[in-house]
């Protein structure tokens, strides 16, 4: 399940920064299409989202070589760090993208991402040493 989580970080990180212009609901709120925006505005949005996307691959990234090499070896810190990361990072942006795109966000996806990584967080907990 966190593999899952992590891909996710990661596809989500990648659309963000290949895509050459910002999202439909970003475009909703607005109340302009990318093309209407004023030059400072369009590369001001466009950046914003790509440094989102950026955080988020290299979350992601990190997650795999952190679940692959710390976690499943049972190391409790990687627990530890792996939910921290994922709370700091993703609560207050499921908020952020509510507020911007309301239903029309990809809200609901990281807020099920959330929901996937604590189950996940839930059921490895007893797995982890002690030290």
């Amino acid at each position: 399940m966190l593999y899952v989580f992590a891909a996710y970080l990661i596809l989500f990180g990648l659309l963000y920064l290949i895509s050459p212009r910002i999202m439909p609901y970003h475009e909703r709120f607005l109340g302009k299409t990318f093309e209407e925006l004023d030059p400072k505005t369009a590369t001001l949005s466009l950046a914003t989202m790509k440094v989102v996307g950026a955080l988020a691959l290299s979350m992601g990234i990190g997650f795999v070589m952190m679940i692959g090499f710390q976690f499943s070896r049972g190391d409790r810190y990687a627990w530890w760090i792996i939910l921290v990361m994922s709370l700091l990072a993703l609560v207050p942006i499921t908020f952020i993208t509510f507020s911007i795109g309301g239903v029309h966000s990809p809200g609901w996806s990281i807020a099920i991402s959330i929901l996937v990584m604590s189950v996940a967080m839930v059921i490895s907990k007893g797995a982890f040493k002690k030290h």
